[in-house]
């Protein structure tokens, strides 16, 4: 009864936002973005405390003025972001692919040609929505392994956004069963890995100056398939395009140490972040009691 409602509901929620994606990006950014930044950091201050917490424990060498304007470029990256996406509901291949630079596909490519799996791993840093580009600018199959929301009406526009260039979402539940089953098809599987996996998590790791448990799934799946691992890095160039970038974790993860590639995955996404700290999502409850 509950999916029937949401599906009822469903094209009164997409067809406004299909609309507004066909604003220019300038005029979207300056008429619904401002909108958006007034509401969410001026008016409701959308989740601050919990912003201005985070920062202030993962960066404890800046002051509380640093803090502060950190704070406010994320609520404008946020904002960004939000401006981006709600683009990639109309936006055509050719559109995206001016926003988004690969570099080092030669590293994909290469354990493609030897017939190997990849998993690419990555935080909540920088647009990931924009990688539903990648089976458009890739020559093999990619897959998006993520964990289905709640709310089924949010959870069919988002695989919306995600399938449109031909990114096949696989629930986290079913990727081994899936990759094993296409053992002969070789992929990218893209894992978002920086979520909270739950209080019953024992692995810790010293993450951003705090004890920090790391959902380890990423690595799990690369042993049980032997796929080698790469480190997928987004950074905003001043052009406010992304460049995508890869790099080596492992291409043996069955001769790796426990948690050796979750603990390398950590380190990578920390220097990242302390490189421009304002674009990864520090309003997420990260670190929870």
């Amino acid at each position: 009864m509950k999916n029937k409602l949401f599906n009822q509901l469903y094209p009164f929620v997409f067809f406004p936002i299909y609309l507004v994606s066909l604003l220019p990006h300038s005029i979207a950014k300056l008429t619904i973005g401002r909108f958006l930044y007034f509401i969410s950091y001026r008016i409701f201050r959308y989740r601050y405390s919990v912003v201005l917490q985070n920062l202030s424990r993962a960066l404890p060498t800046k002051s509380y003025h640093e803090i502060q304007q950190i704070a406010k470029d994320f609520y404008r990256h946020l904002v960004s972001m939000a401006i981006e996406t709600i683009k990639l509901f109309s936006a055509s291949s050719q559109e995206v692919d001016k926003k988004v630079q690969l570099v080092n596909t030669e590293l994909l490519i290469s354990y493609h040609q030897q017939n190997r799996n990849i998993i690419a791993v990555l935080g909540h840093y920088g647009n990931w929505e924009y990688l539903n580009i990648l089976p458009a600018q890739l020559p093999f199959k990619v897959n998006a392994i993520y964990k289905p929301l709640s709310n089924p009406l949010m959870n069919r526009l988002v695989h919306y956004v995600r399938g449109r260039f031909g990114m096949q979402l696989v629930p986290a539940n079913q990727a081994l069963r899936h990759l094993l089953k296409q053992k002969d098809k070789p992929q990218l599987s893209i894992f978002i890995a920086d979520q909270f996996p739950g209080s019953c998590e024992q692995e810790k790791f010293d993450f951003l100056h705090q004890s920090t448990n790391m959902f380890n799934g990423a690595e799990k799946l690369a042993i049980a398939t032997n796929s080698a691992v790469v480190y997928l890095e987004m950074k905003r160039k001043p052009d406010n395009c992304w460049e995508i970038s890869f790099s080596l974790i492992t291409e043996s993860p069955k001769e790796t140490s426990n948690q050796e590639i979750t603990k390398c995955f950590a380190n990578q996404l920390q220097q990242t972040i302390k490189t421009d700290p304002s674009c990864w999502l520090w309003s997420h409850r990260r670190w929870k009691a």
